[in-house]
């Protein structure tokens, strides 16, 4: 289901978008200057319309991915805390898992705990 629902929504909005882009084929030179609308201090070199929408998506792709990245640095910093600990105690828990069986066999003791029985009144 959530594969058709993906090709029925996203395949119509690539094709209008490929369509669009492809009919705005013209030069367009972007103004940075919003204080001198008939002759501005900055602009870019004249470029096609497609190029400029295009850049501007990738940037703010850009941007969201690096704030996501940068939003999610605590968590990644907890999870190798963690991760180091977790280490840390596989590590301790194999050397108390040789030492008990170290143990029995050099006391010649059963290694099984002994069975807790309940006494019935």
């Amino acid at each position: 289901m959530k594969k058709w629902l993906f090709r029925i929504i996203w395949i119509p909005v690539l094709v209008i978008t490929v369509l669009f882009l492809v009919a705005n084929r013209q030069l367009v030179a972007v103004s940075l200057d919003p204080f001198n609308a008939s002759d501005p201090a900055v602009t870019t070199p004249a470029f096609f319309l497609w190029f400029w929408l295009m850049l501007m998506l990738f940037i703010g792709l850009g941007v969201g991915a690096f704030g996501m990245w940068v939003s999610g640095n605590d968590r990644r910093r907890k999870a190798r805390l963690e991760r180091r600990e977790l280490k840390a105690l596989h590590k301790e828990i194999a050397v108390l898992k040789a030492a008990r069986d170290e143990r029995p066999a050099a006391a010649g003791e059963n290694p099984e705990p002994p069975l807790l029985e309940s006494v019935s009144s």
